[in-house]
């Protein structure tokens, strides 16, 4: 294959588990990716607004963005390629599942746009600052039908519960019209069907005139999967959560696996 796009994960991936990076050595390797015409990409569970926050030295470089498990790409040009939010009906199928689920999120739940965090006054969530300080705007409401713009995600977590069988309890109530996945951040994710990291990676890819053989992608979770199997050369961390077919990636998150890996395989030094 010849290389022509990197996508990484960032949370268990390309962030420690800090959350920060080696941004002397993401500057470096970012230039050399240019002088090679390699593009590169983020390709994430979270939001846009917390991708700013953690690039914000690095926003005027050539980065392309899949943002929200999918439902978000964005252009190194700021162009949107694609967007894919949760129909009105489709939330409230959520909403009414989540009010009378046995086991309520007690941990985080929020309705999500790319800068604001939609929160439902009937959750009784406890300590949920964590979950939407990266949001610019924090907005309590009773009902979903009072939302006032496209919600692409609907994310949850617990403190003390088996997730699995919320993933079996979802799946059988909201079936064919929803994809739920694990966020990379502990928590739950669930979007519009159809919308993952593969797909969306897929659109970037054929935007740049790029044949997903000839892509790299790195990743460590369930919500990497799709991505991971769908291009030409997959990396998962040594510490991933996954099992698969894949190459290892040279280190792990802690000590900058993705750009040492990057840098390997591309004969950057």
């Amino acid at each position: 294959m010849t290389i022509q796009l990197i996508a990484t994960d960032l949370d268990g991936t390309f962030l420690t588990d800090d959350k920060k990076f080696d941004q002397t050595l993401f500057r470096r390797v970012l230039s050399q990716l240019k002088r090679q015409n390699i593009a590169f990409a983020i390709a994430t569970g979270v939001h846009q607004e917390r991708i700013n926050v953690i690039f914000k030295n690095f926003l005027n470089e050539p980065i392309n963005f899949v943002t929200n498990n999918g439902a978000r790409v964005i252009k190194s040009d700021g162009s949107v390629l694609f967007s894919k939010a949760l129909s009105v009906k489709t939330l409230v199928r959520i909403q009414d599942f989540l009010v009378h689920y046995d086991v309520q999120p007690d941990r985080g739940l929020v309705f999500s746009t790319d800068e604001t965090a939609y929160l439902p006054r009937y959750a009784n969530i406890k300590n949920s600052e964590r979950y939407f300080k990266f949001f610019k705007n924090i907005v309590r409401f009773e009902n979903v039908t009072d939302i006032p713009e496209p919600i692409y995600k609907v994310t949850m977590s617990w403190q003390n519960f088996d997730e699995s069988q919320f993933y079996r309890d979802a799946r059988l109530a909201l079936g064919a019209d929803v994809h739920i996945t694990e966020t990379g951040t502990g928590a739950i994710d669930i979007i519009a069907a159809g919308v993952n990291k593969a797909a969306a990676l897929n659109i970037l890819a054929e935007s740049h005139g790029i044949n997903m053989a000839d892509v790299v992608a790195f990743g460590d979770g369930g919500n990497d999967v799709e991505m991971l199997c769908a291009v030409g050369q997959p990396f998962k961390m040594p510490n991933a959560r996954i099992t698969g077919d894949y190459q290892t990636a040279v280190d792990d998150n802690n000590n900058s696996g993705v750009l040492k890996t990057i840098q390997k395989i591309t004969h950057l030094s």
